[in-house]
């Protein structure tokens, strides 16, 4: 998966139910191309949501703030419902010709012995395991209280469609097939026993311009009072993402905290909110602690429903040292 992506989907609130912003405008909601299909454990079909306000109300249920991620699922977790959404993305920075595509996301729903609820969040790129509260649980664990559509099929819709699945960097060919679609896995998944970013990392200038026109990227010491450097030209930008290495970043959950800073990096581009505006989008701590060198990075809340979004990441010697050399 490519690290930009993942900024993205979290940053402009894209596809995905776990990245879904707060502060997403739904006075368009109508004019959105999407359902939710509903299936229990044995493969059932329940019913689909197929009314945008619906799936408003879906997503605001599900009480995102009170999520607290899990490493993994417990043994005795059982799955109880999937609930499988569909989206037509039409961002120029997800397509590779313009063409629309068709992004599925599933949210697996489970109650442990313990009568706790939890969920698997996850696409072809992105996995999020949480322990939810119960007010979210008693509502996925309650489906037939939706408004749902049990005259038609999620085949149905995807035919009168008619687009392709979206599929991560090229590893396949477009496919039109829906169970080619969700049991895809590819180079760049997620799996449960090994988080990491998997599969080669490239940025082009190309890409980038569609992702946003304008972008830089600033190098501070220890605190963002002394900027040591700044790159604002994109093909610099490309290079210098490029270099990172992030199929080698390893997920630490457990990482300890800054001790040692080295440097900070922030990355600016044009929200969708601001187009003339170069806005925060992350910020990148990397520090050392016990001869280990790590990352944290952080999405400003204002892009995530559950707050500030931070992810904590392992790194080789030599990237921190390419990630410095930056900083002189």
């Amino acid at each position: 998966m490519k690290k930009l992506l993942f900024i993205l989907l979290i940053a402009f609130g894209a596809t995905g139910i776990y990245g879904c912003s707060q502060k997403e405008d739904f006075s368009n909601v109508e004019e959105k191309k999407q359902f939710t299909e509903i299936i229990t454990a044995s493969g059932e079909m329940i019913g689909i949501i197929d009314n945008n306000k619906e799936i408003e109300r879906f997503v605001k249920q599900l009480d995102i703030k009170s999520w607290n991620d899990m490493k993994q699922l417990p043994e005795d977790a059982d799955l109880v419902y999937s609930y499988i959404s569909y989206e037509v993305i039409d961002e120029p920075v997800f397509l590779q010709d313009e063409t629309p595509l068709v992004h599925m996301n599933t949210l697996e729903f489970y109650i442990s012995s313990k009568g706790e609820y939890m969920i698997r969040d996850y696409d072809q790129e992105i996995e999020a395991i949480a322990r939810i509260s119960e007010k979210a649980g008693r509502f996925l664990n309650a489906p037939e209280d939706l408004e749902l559509n049990k005259n038609i099929t999620a085949n149905d819709i995807l035919d009168e469609w008619g687009l392709d699945f979206y599929v991560p960097d090229n590893a396949i060919e477009k496919t039109d097939d829906i169970e080619t679609a969700r049991y895809y896995q590819g180079e760049a998944s997620f799996t449960e026993s090994a988080r990491y970013y998997q599969g080669e990392t490239s940025f082009t200038e190309k890409e980038l311009r569609k992702t946003s026109k304008e972008q830089k990227i600033q190098f501070y010491g220890a605190d963002k009072n002394t900027l040591l450097n700044e790159i604002d030209d994109i093909s610099e930008i490309a290079q210098y993402l490029n270099g990172l290495a992030l199929d080698r970043w390893e997920y630490a959950d457990d990482a300890p905290n800054p001790e040692e800073v080295e440097c900070q990096i922030v990355r600016f581009m044009l929200s969708r909110d601001h187009k003339k505006e170069l806005k925060e989008m992350d910020t990148q701590i990397l520090y050392k602690s016990d001869g280990n060198y790590y990352i944290e990075e952080i999405i400003p809340g204002e892009y995530s429903d559950r707050g500030e979004f931070i992810t904590h990441y392992q790194v080789s010697e030599e990237i921190a040292k390419y990630i410095l050399s930056y900083s002189e």
